[in-house]
């Protein structure tokens, strides 16, 4: 008899539970493949596995396995070179890799098993750093945001499915007996599609993709119970445009990292977070600012970095971040990450301060700023911008540039701009 894992499946349940362009798959199917997996490890006395796939099905079939065994589970992302891959096999001593086609490495484990998550960040300034966590402490966050509207709810998996946030949608599907909806077309126009063939009415996904997403989504094409926007700071013109086009659904916008797990949500429809959670723990998470930077307490932070040595948890318990925040008036803002400064002759540019900023200027879509080379400052701060098809790009942007002169730092002030037709977007869902 193989013993329950952390979903409570049943193999006899037809309910649905992913759903792509190949079909549905229920919840019944993802416990016999999970119990065949089961049987496979034991057969060959594994204890330690990964899963290399962007299938849903994979990742949970792999995640409930492991959750049966005792095992540990490394989620790899699909995108990472295979040389980055062998290196993490090697040195943690994984024994099988699952997939489409799942095998064995013939690598002994490092360590015995302590039935961990290892989950990967995602890779913006180099190699991904491999975070250690508990599948309970995972599957907890789930469960609390299992409000009445997120039960049976379709979800559209637009994150990175190897990828924090890609993953606790998938977790919530699961706690909620909700669907997966996983488009293979990973566009805009791939996502609206999959979204109306299978009656989404929950998504989750960066302010990136959002702006993206406003741009092909009709009145009555979706009817949304819930949206979040996570993985990066939610703008006020952002949520102020989501609420126009969908004026019926909870509109949430939350902090979460693979570090901390998930930390706070934020439902008035406001930029920012209320400062007042710096002072009193909100959410069963505390936290505060220390020269600047963001610092948390939580239950769901990781258990630390398995593959790098500078670990951001101090010594008094707490959880350092690189993000800074600013107070203004009653609201708390992350205003950007050190790492992702532009030095302009020793000024400081928080790029995302700049793009809030043209992102309120009229006809402005989307925005990506950015550091170049300059021999005399060191560096400058540029900028490319998405309009609103019609307008004229000339036009607009000398009233772009003449407002950033009239109301930005002159430091700040892009040196070079351009109005582009698309800004490329990583795997995460963050701009690149």
């Amino acid at each position: 008899m193989i013993a329950a894992g952390a979903f409570g499946l049943d193999t006899s349940d037809t309910a649905p539970l992913i759903a792509n362009a190949r079909g549905t798959l229920s919840r019944g199917d993802l416990a016999r493949a999970a119990e065949s997996l089961v049987a496979a490890m034991s057969e060959a006395d594994v204890s330690r596995l990964m899963v290399r796939s962007d299938d849903p099905f994979h990742i949970l079939r792999a995640i409930d396995a492991a959750s049966r065994t005792g095992a540990d589970l490394f989620i790899a992302h699909t995108n990472l070179p295979e040389a980055h891959i062998d290196a993490v096999v090697k040195k943690f001593g994984v024994q099988m890799i699952v997939s489409a086609e799942d095998r064995l490495t013939g690598e002994t484990p490092a360590e015995a098993a302590t039935a961990r998550i290892f989950m990967m960040t995602s890779g913006t300034t180099g190699a991904p750093k491999i975070a250690s966590h508990s599948l309970s402490a995972l599957m907890s966050r789930a469960k609390a945001a299992m409000h009445p509207g997120n039960r049976g709810a379709k979800w559209l998996l637009t994150y990175q499915p190897t990828g924090f946030a890609g993953v606790q949608v998938q977790l919530t599907a699961v706690v909620g007996r909700g669907v997966v909806v996983a488009p293979d077309e990973r566009t805009p126009a791939g996502f609206l599609e999959a979204a109306k063939a299978n009656g989404v009415t929950q998504i989750s996904a960066t302010p990136t993709f959002w702006r993206a997403f406003l741009m092909v989504v009709r009145p009555g094409d979706l009817s949304l119970r819930q949206i979040t926007l996570g993985g990066e700071a939610a703008d006020q013109s952002t949520l102020d445009r989501i609420r126009k086009a969908f004026p019926d659904a909870r509109v949430t916008h939350i902090y979460a990292s693979t570090e901390a797990g998930v930390v706070f949500s934020v439902h008035d429809g406001r930029e920012g977070f209320p400062a007042e959670w710096l002072d009193t723990e909100t959410q069963g998470v505390t936290m505060r600012v220390r020269d600047g930077f963001l610092h948390i307490r939580t239950p769901n932070a990781m258990g630390g970095y398995v593959s790098d040595t500078a670990q951001p948890r101090l010594d008094d318990g707490w959880l350092a971040t690189a993000d800074r925040v600013e107070i203004r008036g009653d609201r708390a803002f992350i205003v950007g990450r050190d790492d992702s400064t532009i030095n302009v002759a020793g000024s400081k540019v928080y790029p995302l301060m700049v793009e809030q900023f043209l992102l309120r200027q009229p006809g402005v879509t989307e925005a990506h700023v950015y550091g170049v080379a300059n021999p005399i400052s060191g560096q400058l701060v540029a900028a490319d911008v998405v309009i609103e098809p019609g307008l004229d790009p000339a036009e607009t942007r000398s009233a772009i540039l003449a407002a950033c002169r009239e109301n930005l730092a002159q430091y700040q002030v892009p040196r070079a701009f351009k109005v582009v037709d698309a800004i490329a977007v990583r795997e995460s869902g963050k701009k690149g």
